[in-house]
């Protein structure tokens, strides 16, 4: 069951997968920020080899349902020589999500994949079973309190 707190996009399951926000439910959480900021703080700890689906982001930014808006915060990256890991993040069908809009960031994302030894085919197929990072909610809540690279918003071009 689904549980909407004010803001667009943004929830909490109840009886259901826990999520950052619910983890720190006991004065914990994420630090404050926009949902850009989670979101990149999130993917920031994705580590070497491994996966997320933008679902998942924003699950453990504490914002259910807001895979797009993990993908468009991803997109507006600056620089796409970062150290936020935003080639580590994929489609729920386990895909890189292919397409000319993003200007051949898509096969820059494959090849950098290939580069941490996950194996991508030419459509952009790759194993999220056996790639999917799957931290526990709290975790994510202790590594981001204890100072793990908090990254900030980039600013606008």
């Amino acid at each position: 069951m689904l549980q909407y707190h004010g803001e667009v996009g943004h929830a909490s399951v109840e009886h259901g997968p826990q999520t950052v926000e619910t983890a720190g439910k006991q004065g914990h959480g994420l630090p404050a920020g926009t949902a850009t900021q989670r979101f990149y703080a999130v993917t920031r700890l994705i580590p070497f080899g491994r996966l997320l689906t933008y679902g998942r982001v924003a699950e453990l930014a504490g914002h259910f349902g807001a895979a797009r808006q993990v993908g468009w915060a991803l997109r507006r990256l600056p620089d796409l020589d970062t150290v936020i890991p935003w080639h580590r993040v994929v489609n729920a069908r386990g895909c890189i999500s292919l397409s000319e809009s993003r200007e051949g960031s898509d096969w820059l994302q494959r090849q950098l994949l290939i580069d941490e030894g996950i194996a991508v085919d030419g459509e952009g197929r790759l194993n999220l079973r056996r790639h999917l990072w799957t931290p526990d909610p709290s975790e994510v809540v202790r590594l981001l309190e204890a100072g793990a690279p908090g990254p900030t918003e980039p600013s606008p071009a």
